[in-house]
């Protein structure tokens, strides 16, 4: 004999265990039709008694099978079951040896005791832990009561009594049954507004109180008499409630049913849904309706007057009170939805939104400080987004310490903060000063130690700078140039003045210049000779991008791709760029002239995931061999990301693209950088080139540079060579290349091979006449 695992016997188990219900099921449904089936009235009672039996044995053993953390609530409902099957047995025992059952029997008592158990039970599956939202589901369970009480006194107890008040113990047991069937009534009405709803068994449960709450009703308006034991279609509502019962206590879904732990304002609104509502409507017309029917079937008004007075009067107050409730409800939703719609929730800092209704609020004179954190992009791009997000928590839980109650700290957007406050009550020199002093320590995020610097902007909507009123958005403009212009100065604080609105202005009209330029060809390529000092001959040229402006005037790229590489258009400038050099060296190529070009890339297109494709295409299209171009950056774009850089480059090193590092000397200038990245040539800036014939100090570093050069493998190209002397001292040093005005200056590209031509003749003979 195999042995099962204790894991594959629990399984077994509980594949057994979960099928139960639907047997249960099955046999309640056979029972149901054996009680009008078998051939006896005490036959079909002893069915009733049995599927009774059987309902009560399954709760206990559904409870005990399935443990469910409100267990009391399951037994109290087993044991209401139990004393109703019981009060079925006394009854039907009355019934057999004594030929009739009096009224109230034995039978009646033990029935009515079993309601209030019956209900306990429920009580304590719908029930939760009491708190001003309860009161809600209580008063429409209450509501429901008093509707459906009015409507069982009028048509159903009051004509039972004739007329008589209640009299005796039958009178009572009159009124004890209709009372315990609105007390379940009221109990029904708290399960369907309660979130628990959601699992079948506490469905299956709901349609068993149901039924019986009918069942019991239409006996009590007496369409079946209740003074006789004869089987009835109707008893399909009592038999049917006991199979229902044992289903929902046999079912798994049962041990989820608990005292669910929600908000109070979420039990609050669920007590006002759409089926709610129309149900406590039509409850609360009860009264009205019943007296009109009364009025028109001309009752005494003595006999059903002060019921009907009662009731209104009850439900007028309940009614009143759910008022109340949603009124307050209603509040209390507007104000956090308020708070929502101005919060941050990132950081649960106030936001953009909650920062402009403060400034619209303040009538006098408002500061606001722009915090934004420097190269917070290389933070996300290095260590991602989620690291990234830590950031702005610590960091607005640091600004929180410099933000006192006069003070609202919000997050606008991205990594950018701001502080606002009124004017007379702030000292925004200090204050950004303290930020600063923040942002000087270090800051602990997950387990590493970033140094994080911040730009500062302040700016006030003073009645003095010239207009009549500043807007919120004006003012956080305002701020926002001012953090640009720290930016740019490195100043780490800046306060707004009016001349970074027309700086501003400025950049946006030459930034649709410059896409009108791009568009119109006004933007052409100038080269600039590059001089072999070995050969004195011309072997390439540098192409260098000139703007010519329809108000007569030629732009440098300096004036204008500071504000392309603020913006997408730097990608279509370069590929310009790369596109018109390579086209014109093939050009030169079919007229006999073989050079080499050189382009200049900026630190944005150092980091462009575009950049390799677009040398990729260029050099396919041109059929340009990829040592014939060098692409130059300067080495303070290039140390920007020392990694992300040496990617790049390396990319077009193995293409067999020249690398060449441009202004060496005005960024790091240290050789310990530059070797780790993939070049093969360095320029040496014009500013040491020109001052070599008189100031031994540059003279010095011309020297040193190109012989470490030679050490490290890399040629080396002069900037700026304007004299014959600079040209022979370089010679002398061995040098590899020049250019410079004295070598040529940038011309256009028709003007080129004449240029060329001139030179390589003035170069070869001024040698010619050196050697003789």
């Amino acid at each position: 004999m195999t042995l099962l695992k204790p894991s594959d016997r629990r399984e077994r188990l509980e594949k057994i265990v979960t099928a139960w219900w639907r047997w249960y099921a099955a046999l309640g449904a056979l029972g149901c039709a054996a009680y009008f089936v078998v051939p006896t009235t005490v036959w079909g009672q002893s069915v009733f008694a049995l599927v009774g039996a059987s309902a009560v044995a399954a709760t206990v053993v559904g409870t005990r099978m399935h443990r469910p953390r409100n267990r009391s609530a399951w037994l109290a409902i087993a044991m209401g079951t139990a004393l109703w099957v019981i009060g079925d047995i006394v009854y039907e025992w009355i019934h057999i040896t004594q030929g009739s059952v009096p009224y109230p029997s034995p039978a009646d008592a033990i029935y009515l005791v079993g309601y209030p158990v019956y209900g306990f039970g429920l009580f304590l599956l719908a029930r939760h832990k009491w708190r001003p939202s309860e009161r809600g589901h209580v008063a429409n369970s209450a509501i429901i009561m008093v509707a459906f009480g009015l409507l069982t006194w009028v048509f159903a107890v009051q004509p039972s009594l004739g007329g008589g008040g209640i009299s005796g113990t039958a009178g009572l047991v009159d009124v004890a049954y209709p009372a315990m069937d609105i007390f379940l009534l009221g109990l029904l009405a708290h399960f369907v507004g309660s979130r628990q709803w959601r699992t079948l068994s506490y469905r299956l449960l709901t349609v068993a109180v149901a039924l019986l709450v009918v069942t019991d009703t239409v006996n009590n308006f007496a369409i079946v008499s209740d003074s006789s034991s004869d089987r009835s279609v109707f008893d399909v509502g009592w038999i049917m409630s006991y199979v229902l019962i044992g289903v929902a206590a046999l079912h798994p879904s049962m041990r989820r049913i608990t005292n669910p732990n929600i908000e109070s304002d979420a039990h609050l609104m669920a007590s006002f849904t759409t089926p709610t509502v129309v149900v406590l409507t039509a409850a609360t017309l009860t009264a009205p309706i019943v007296m009109f029917i009364e009025v028109v079937r001309d009752e005494p008004i003595a006999q059903w007057g002060w019921a009907v007075l009662l009731c209104a009067l009850a439900l007028v107050v309940l009614v009143m009170l759910r008022i109340t409730d949603l009124l307050r409800l209603l509040h209390t939703q507007t104000v956090q939805l308020r708070a929502v719609a101005g919060t941050d929730h990132l950081t649960g800092l106030a936001n953009l939104r909650a920062l402009e209704h403060r400034l619209w609020g303040n009538a006098g004179e408002s500061t606001l400080l722009t915090v934004d954190i420097d190269r917070f992009k290389e933070i996300n791009d290095t260590f991602g987004r989620g690291l990234g997000d830590q950031v702005l928590v610590v960091v607005a839980e640091r600004l929180r310490g410099v933000a006192d109650d006069s003070i609202l700290l919000a997050r606008l957007a991205g990594d950018e903060f701001a502080l606002c406050g009124a004017s007379e009550s702030m000292d925004p020199a200090a204050l950004a000063h303290r930020i600063q002093l923040l942002f000087a320590t270090p800051f602990e995020v997950g387990n590493m130690t970033l140094l994080i610097e911040a730009s500062v902007g302040v700016a006030s909507n003073s009645p003095g700078d010239g207009e009549d009123e500043t807007t919120p958005d004006r003012l956080v403009q305002r701020a926002d140039l001012a953090v640009q212009a720290a930016k740019a100065a490195q100043s780490r604080v800046a306060y707004y003045d009016r001349s970074m609105d027309r700086d501003k202005s400025e950049q946006l009209i030459m930034l649709g210049e410059l896409t009108t330029a791009l568009e119109t060809d006004q933007l052409q390529l100038h080269y600039q000779p590059q001089i072999d000092l070995t050969t004195m001959t011309v072997v390439g040229v540098e192409a260098l991008l000139r703007w010519h402006h329809p108000n007569g005037t030629v732009l440098s790229p300096s004036t204008f791709l500071p504000t392309a590489e603020r913006t997408g258009l730097i990608r279509p400038l370069t590929s310009y760029v790369l596109t018109q050099a390579l086209a014109q060296r093939r050009q030169w190529m079919t007229d006999g002239l073989e050079l080499s070009i050189a382009v200049n890339i900026s630190t944005r297109n150092l980091f462009d995931d575009t950049l390799i494709e677009q040398v990729c295409t260029a050099l396919k299209e041109f059929d340009c061999p990829p040592r014939r171009l060098t692409v130059e950056v300067t080495e303070t774009s290039a140390m920007t990301d020392p990694i992300g850089a040496t990617e790049t480059l390396s990319i077009l090193h193995a293409m067999g693209v020249q690398v060449a590092i441009d202004d060496y000397g005005t960024g790091y200038s240290s050789l310990a950088y530059i070797e780790r990245l993939p070049v093969q040539e360095l320029k040496i800036d014009r500013t040491f080139i020109g001052g070599m014939a008189h100031n031994p100090a540059h003279a010095a570093i011309v020297r040193s540079t190109v012989e470490l050069a030679r050490t490290l493998g890399l040629s080396v190209t002069a900037e700026g060579v304007e004299d014959e002397v600079t040209m022979t001292a370089l010679r002398e040093l061995r040098c590899g290349r020049a250019q410079g005005y004295h070598l040529g200056r940038p011309t256009s590209a028709d003007r080129l091979p004449a240029l060329v031509a001139e030179l390589n003749a003035h170069l070869n003979t001024a040698t010619g006449e050196r050697i003789s």
